[in-house]
């Protein structure tokens, strides 16, 4: 399994992650007497809040999967949507075809429309996700977040999986922590 990374907003990647195997209760980001910050791990998945204004705090989880020379192939930041979805951000390698964009399935289904790329960083180019309730309800029981896109020189399909090990407890704890 590729090393995992965390991000907090469009391109601050932190440090890389361990498998966690129990997790410690702490007072959420921004809370009195709490922490300022807040970074949990489980399985495959990163939880981390920051305070922000006004005495609130930003929650996310995410993954980031590196290649066998330490080099980050993609990053993945979900925050859950009012409406039981979840938003947030793709940041993909350069060398794909922008103009063909990304498709997701979960596990075995067929793979939905494709989402476009938004604009290219430094760090990669970023994809804006929106996932619909009855697709975050997928994910939280499914194996693995399927990619396509295709490579810009030789337009052929270039497949990428992120695990979905630890993706319905990460969800559910940055649920709790944005309470």
């Amino acid at each position: 399994m590729p090393a995992i990374r965390l991000s907090i907003g469009a391109a601050a990647f932190l440090a890389a992650a361990s498998a966690a195997s129990g997790q410690e209760q702490q007072p959420a980001a921004g809370a009195a007497g709490g922490p300022s910050s807040l970074s949990e791990t489980y399985e495959d998945w990163r939880v981390a809040c920051v305070a922000a204004p006004e005495n609130k705090k930003q929650c996310a989880f995410s993954q980031g999967q590196v290649n066998q020379n330490g080099q980050r192939v993609l990053t993945v930041e979900l925050t859950p949507a009012e409406d039981g979805g979840l938003k947030g951000l793709l940041v993909m390698p350069f060398g794909l075809n922008l103009d063909k964009g990304v498709t997701f399935s979960v596990d075995d289904t067929p793979p939905g429309k494709p989402s476009r790329f938004r604009t290219c960083l430094p760090g990669g180019c970023v994809v804006r996700l929106t996932f619909t309730p009855a697709t975050t309800t997928a994910l939280k029981t499914g194996t693995a977040l399927k990619l396509g896109a295709f490579a810009s020189d030789t337009e052929k399909d270039v497949a990428f999986s992120i695990s979905l090990k630890g993706f319905n407890q990460a969800f559910e704890r940055t649920m709790q922590l944005g309470k």
